[in-house]
């Protein structure tokens, strides 16, 4: 009996997630894999309105999301990252399938994503601003500035076909 193929690792379908909440919206598009040309799983699609909807409940979290300490907000920078290391093989498949990646790369990549959340998380701790001597001349003697980081709000990004993964 031959081994279970590692693309078996693959579920059927994906969904996509909305306000933190998986949607089968439907399975529309199809993940063909670049080694052998078949539909190795579906993705759900989202459609204009559904971005509309992310956008708006993405604005609508920030002001929450600006209110959490800086322990919670590692909390879940590390969370990420433990996903990704628990789902390393599932992931990296997903990039050997998807993009054609060698699975070597692949993984090395799912890896170097554990790295960066697991240094976000560190940095969300440790952002406590700097303070700055104004004492430029004499008219501003002694006076000091303080610079503190706020979070802008939500971004949006379009991540590279070949290098996915943050």
């Amino acid at each position: 009996m031959a081994p279970p193929s590692p693309r078996a690792s693959l579920k059927a379908s994906y969904p996509y997630y909305l306000a933190n909440q998986p949607v089968y919206a439907n399975t529309d598009l199809e993940i063909i894999d670049k080694y052998t040309q078949q539909v190795a799983t579906r993705v759900a699609r989202a459609d204009d309105e559904t971005v509309r909807k992310a956008i708006t409940a993405a604005v609508e979290a920030q002001p929450a999301m600006a209110a959490l300490p800086a322990y919670e907000r590692k909390a879940i920078l590390l969370e990420v990252a433990k996903q990704l290391t628990e789902r390393l093989e599932e992931f990296a498949m997903a990039l050997c399938i998807e993009a054609g990646k060698p699975i070597k790369d692949a993984r090395a990549e799912i890896i170097r994503g554990v790295d960066t959340f697991t240094v976000a998380a560190e940095e969300a701790v440790r952002q406590h601003g700097e303070f700055l001597p104004l004492d430029i001349s004499k008219r501003v003697h002694g006076f000091n500035g303080i610079v503190r980081r706020f979070p802008n709000g939500p971004v949006a990004m379009i991540s590279p076909f070949n290098f996915p993964v943050p």
